[in-house]
């Protein structure tokens, strides 16, 4: 639970919030100065007043600074619903930006992660993996990438159900947490992409599925109970069904089946000094699954020979195209708006839809972070990232934090989403 010390530093216990003099202490400090001012004590909002004012604090960081404020206000916090904040940008040197602002703040919690989903940042220590959510501070303890099951289909005769890989390691490409008890996983295994889930605790096994593999290039996400993958090339998606195994009692993947099929080209096309790299994001949005194509367009180094390796440098141009799946005809809609209150976060690691006020933020627009990590040849390690945001009324792209930048890593910053 979050304190106030003395000086005003807003910390949770185990290396959770903590603010430098840009953060939540200079920000108590500012109403104090402005409260002894003025000759007066502090007051909460009358009636509604603070979710009035609440509902005009957009960002993550400012509620939790109204909140810190004294008793009355935190209070005044707790009470009735809120609009969904911002997210917050996270990068992998602990450094946060809660939007729309632009003055950064530190989370020790977040330095050095390896992957997120959500709120929830994945770290890789001296025993393996751990997840911590990056504002409650809990942490969960994920299984040895070498207890590995391997899961069959059930075929009566063949083949036992259940195999243990002995002295064989999982490679992590991208970790998804989809609830307190269950972890979904895309892991390399035996030259293939698969799909791992687990129960978190040490003592837990991973469940791989062996009867089915995927393209290298993907996005997963969790959906309706459900975990989808699309095939970046294809646009091809897959609905994994998840249940509990009567003899461990652990997840398990039960079926994977292909619900749209082959019906957009999405590979990305090289020319002699010319390229567009195409990546794709799954994202949920007002209960439907929406497929986010992005066209990012660049400059070949040297002559674009087949079967050799060219660095690409993004020339900063980026085109979006979204679909949304229509899975009774099995086929993806093209959409032409995502609604005026919405936008789209999009990142490899994690994306969400999040509702917005004109105010704030532009609606119907989607933004992304520049040096996403699937391509790493396709940036020019020399130059800084940003994260934009590009308006589907119009395909403008402009900056969401214009003074924010930082450099390439191979580990990329990503999006948090306060619960």
């Amino acid at each position: 639970m979050a304190t106030t010390g003395g000086a005003g530093v807003m910390t949770t216990g185990g290396g959770g919030v903590t603010t430098t003099d840009g953060g939540v202490g200079a920000a108590l400090g500012s109403v104090a100065a402005l409260a002894r001012h003025a000759g007066s004590e502090l007051r909460p909002p009358r009636g509604d007043g603070g979710g009035l004012v609440l509902r005009r604090l957009p960002a993550h960081v400012d509620r939790v600074r109204f909140a810190a404020v004294c008793p009355q206000w935190r209070s005044a916090a707790r009470q009735g619903p809120l609009p969904p904040p911002l997210p917050l940008l996270a990068l992998p040197d602990g450094t946060v930006y809660s939007l729309p602002r632009s003055d950064p703040f530190h989370f020790p919690g977040c330095a050095g992660y390896v992957d997120a989903s959500g709120n929830w940042f994945l770290f890789s220590g001296e025993d393996g993996y751990f997840m911590r959510d990056a504002f409650s501070n809990a942490t969960i303890v994920l299984p040895a990438m070498s207890r590995v099951r391997l899961k069959y289909a059930d075929d009566g005769a063949r083949r036992p159900a259940w195999v243990y890989a002995f002295d064989e390691a999982l490679d992590v490409r991208k970790v998804t947490f989809c609830s307190p008890h269950l972890i979904a996983a895309v892991v390399s295994f035996r030259h293939r992409i698969r799909i791992a889930v687990c129960m978190p605790g040490a003592t837990s096994w991973w469940s791989v599925y062996m009867d089915h593999w995927f393209p290298w290039r993907f996005d997963i996400a969790f959906y309706q109970g459900k975990l989808y993958v699309i095939d970046y090339d294809q646009g091809d998606l897959s609905a994994i069904d998840i249940s509990v195994d009567r003899n461990t009692d652990d997840p398990c993947v039960s079926q994977i089946r292909r619900v749209i099929n082959r019906s957009i080209s999405l590979r990305s096309k090289f020319k002699k000094y010319y390229a567009v790299a195409r990546t794709t994001y799954l994202v949920e949005s007002r209960g439907a699954l929406l497929m986010v194509r992005r066209k990012m367009h660049g400059i070949v180094k040297s002559a674009y020979v087949i079967g050799e390796e060219h660095p690409v440098y993004a020339d900063g141009r980026n085109q979006f195209e979204v679909f949304q799946a229509n899975f009774e005809r099995s086929r993806w809609t093209k959409l032409s708006t995502i609604g005026h209150d919405q936008v789209l976060f999009l990142q490899r690691r994690c994306s969400r839809s999040v509702l917005v006020s004109q105010q704030e933020i532009p609606g119907d627009c989607i933004a992304f972070v520049e040096d996403d990590d699937e391509n790493n040849n396709w940036y020019d390690r020399g130059r800084s990232s940003s994260c934009k945001i590009y308006d589907m009324k119009d395909g403008k792209i402009s900056a969401i934090l214009p003074l924010v930048l930082w450099k390439h890593n191979t580990v990329a910053a990503t999006w948090l989403f306060p619960g």
